[in-house]
Parts: structure tokens; sequence; C-alpha cells
């Protein structure tokens, strides 16, 4: 309160200060002052009367000195002063903040249902890298309550992204250990890049050792790049992009990709009886038969391939085995000449798949043909077809047609890429399936 009544007395000095007037040139203007810009030459009765006007300013000019001093001074210490208050108001402004805070409604939240927010505050990205500035790891530095109900919510250290080139450091593995251990018995959604430069056996002994009771624990598992010989399977003397799964009983998902190689294997030594979703991709590789991929494939339901090349004989071979496939993709089919005479002594439908709702795939060798020739699938009601060479290939519109008659007329939906030869039988195709819609990309 005195800090007040002196800023109040302070302020009303200032203001009489202010009111005080000022000392303008025409206050100091003498009898001279008209000979500023003349040639005028003063007597010796002139030179009196202009030293007692120096020194009369001279004077002024000392009193206006010792007044800027005192304002200077007044100055520094109102600064100072203004200072002191804004470091005050900061710490006011931060106690009414924490105050505020407790009063909160997020206060009130039970932790279960906190627990689930922080679960929606998770990258969307399936694999979460682990980040200081991301969730969940963000969430544990808001304040120690925050901290508790992170740590112990099982479900927000399910998924995490691990590298193999990092894997080789016992600080990083403790880490990654730390994190999943978080997940209790929570199946886990876990990513490896198999980014190692070329390890020698005891550095690959240990991680694969580290990472079995891992992959054991997984739903949900990718594959990326090749893979460490102690997690095969089967003997190998060659450079292969391999990926061995230790069985488990959670696996539902699985994925392996790579960018490089000679030979792709895929093995599953043990049952995976919850194993319903397969991605498989290796952009380099020519995939000839499935002698070197081993799964459950009666009980699929949804199959992605994506290969350099992949012949129609393992598509055919895929589609006898899938009974239960519902969801197909496959690039890049392909058939030489020996494939083809091969599809052509099967028999027209000799294919039969009752359970495929979605097809899709793309063509970069004849083939499409026999494809459609062979196979009857009468739950189909979306077909997805792309050629890799525009207008290169002939639209096979007979076996098209001859495929919907013997399937059924279930098929609503009709997608293709690169080939426009489709466009001049579309009034055909309105009335072969009634309610077909038909895309030209």
């Amino acid at each position: 309160m005195n800090d007040m009544v002196a800023l109040a007395k302070l302020d009303s000095l200032l203001d009489e200060c202010l009111a005080q007037p000022i000392i303008s040139l025409k206050d100091l203007e003498t009898p001279y002052s008209q000979y500023d810009t003349a040639n005028f030459v003063p007597v010796p009765r002139d030179i009196t009367h202009i030293d007692q006007v120096l020194h009369q300013r001279h004077a002024q000019l000392i009193d206006i000195s010792y007044q800027l001093s005192i304002v200077q001074s007044a100055f520094w210490k109102l600064a100072a002063f203004q200072t002191r208050l804004e470091e005050s108001a900061s710490h006011v402004r931060l106690s009414a903040v924490s105050h505020k805070a407790l009063t909160s409604p997020i206060r009130r939240v039970p932790p279960e249902v906190l627990g689930e927010i922080f679960y929606h505050c998770l990258p969307t990205a399936p694999y979460v890298t682990p980040r200081d500035v991301e969730g969940p790891m963000v969430l544990t530095q808001v304040c120690r309550h925050w901290r508790a109900v992170a740590m112990s919510t099982p479900r927000l250290w399910t998924s995490m992204t691990l590298h193999l080139d990092r894997a080789t450091e016992e600080g990083y593995r403790s880490m990654c250990e730390a994190w999943l251990g978080r997940a209790k018995s929570l199946p886990l959604a876990m990513r490896v890049l198999s980014d190692l430069d070329s390890p020698d056996p005891t550095t690959q002994a240990c991680i694969v050792s580290w990472l079995r009771p891992l992959l054991m624990r997984c739903h949900d598992f990718w594959w990326h790049g090749p893979a460490l010989d102690p997690l095969l399977d089967s003997d190998s003397e060659v450079s292969t992009i391999t990926c061995a799964i230790s069985p488990t009983p959670y696996l539902s998902r699985l994925r392996v990709t790579s960018h490089r190689g000679m030979a792709y294997t895929v093995c599953l030594p043990g049952p995976a009886p919850y194993l319903r979703t397969v991605f498989l991709q290796c952009t380099t590789h020519h995939l000839r038969s499935l002698d070197q991929i081993s799964l459950p494939w009666f009980q699929l339901t949804e199959l992605s391939l994506h290969f350099a090349l992949l012949d129609s004989t393992v598509l055919l071979q895929l589609l006898s085995l899938c009974t239960s496939l519902r969801f197909l993709t496959v690039s890049c089919l392909c058939a030489d000449p020996d494939q083809l005479a091969m599809f052509r002594s099967l028999g027209t439908g000799a294919i039969h798949h009752g359970t495929l709702k979605r097809f899709e795939m793309r063509v970069i060798r004849h083939g499409l043909d026999a494809v459609l020739d062979a196979l009857t699938a009468p739950a189909l009601e979306e077909l997805d077809i792309g050629f890799c060479y525009r207008e290169r290939d002939p639209w096979p519109h007979a076996e098209f047609v001859d495929f919907v008659n013997r399937s059924g007329s279930g098929l609503r939906k009709l997608t293709v890429r690169q080939n426009k030869g489709v466009a001049r039988h579309l009034v055909e195709y309105g009335t072969l399936t009634p309610g077909l819609a038909v895309t030209m990309w």
C-alpha cells in the first residue's frame, strides 16, 4: 500500500514538472540576436553586455544539466523498479495459473479414463518410434500424476519400431525392454528394421537371442530388410531376404518387406492360429514358386504380394491354397509360353474360389486372359486390374465376359488402369451385370 501512495505522489510530481514551461528561443532573445547572421563588429560597451549574456547562459546550462542528471537518475531507478514490478507480475501470474489448475476438471478424471485419453494421443503411425516429443513419452513429462498413469497404462506401450543397428548397444536394448515391459501381457505391434552392416557372428547371435522372446509376443509383426541367419529355420548358404518368425499364439498380421536380394524365404516354424493378414514385398525379386514361403495359407483372409515379377502359376497356386481368402492383391503378374500352355490344360473355370470378395492385380506381361479363363469367383464384388504398360496389351473381353457369366452377377465394381480397350464394351458390361460401376484410369 505504501508503494501505491509513493507512486501516486511521484506521478503527481511528474505532472507538476511537466507543467513547467520550457525555455524557448524567444525567451533567449537579446538586442544582439538580430546580428546573428550579420557582419556586426561590437564596440567595448557591447562586448560587456555580451559577456553578461554569456555568463547568464552558462548558469542556465549548469541548472539544466543538474536537472537532467536528476531525471536520468530517476529514469534508471524507475527502469529498475519496472523490472521488479514485471518480475512480481510474472510470479503472481504463475501462482494464479497453478492455483487455477487445482480446480481443473482434468484433476477429477479417473486414472482409467485418463489412460484412455492418453491412448488417443499416440502417433497415428501403427508402429511408434520412441521420441521424447511424442506420445507416450511426452505424457510422462507433464506431472507426477500423468507420469504414473501413463506408466501404468499397458496399451500405451504395445507398439514399437526397433533398429537393429542400435540394438548392438546395451542401453538401447534396455530401453526397448523397459518400454515393452510396460505393456504387461498385451500382444505387441512391432516393426524391426534390419539395418545392421555386416555384423560379426557374436553380435548377430546376441541380437537374435534378444529378439526371439519379443517376437513371440507380437500380434502384428513387420520385418524389413535381410534376416539374421540364426533366425532362419532352414539352412541358407546364399545371401537371402529371409525371415523366420518364432511360434506365437498372437500373430494375426505379418509383413515381410525388402528392396534387394536374390532369394526370398518366409518361414513360420510353428503354428500361428490367428494369422489372417500377410503382406510380402520385394521389388527386385521374381517370385516363381511358393517353395520358399511357408505359411498357413488356408486360414488367410487378406493377402498382398508385391514383387518385380510374379508368375501366373503362383497366383493360381495361391488361389487353390488360400481357401478362406477375401482380399487379394498381386503385382506384377506375368506368364511365359509354358505357363500359358499349362493354363489351357487346366480347362475353363478349373480354379473355383468361393470367398474372394476383392481382387486387385497389376499385369506386366501376357497372362490375364488365361487367369480369367481358369478362375471362377462367385463371391467377387470388386475387380481392379492395372496394366504396367499403357495400352500395350489387349483387353481380354471374351475371357472377362465368360468369367462374369461363370461366376454369377455379384461383381459390382470394375477398375481398369492404363487400358482403354474396355471402353468399347461398357454398354455390354452394363447389360451383363446390372449395377456394375466401371472406372477407367
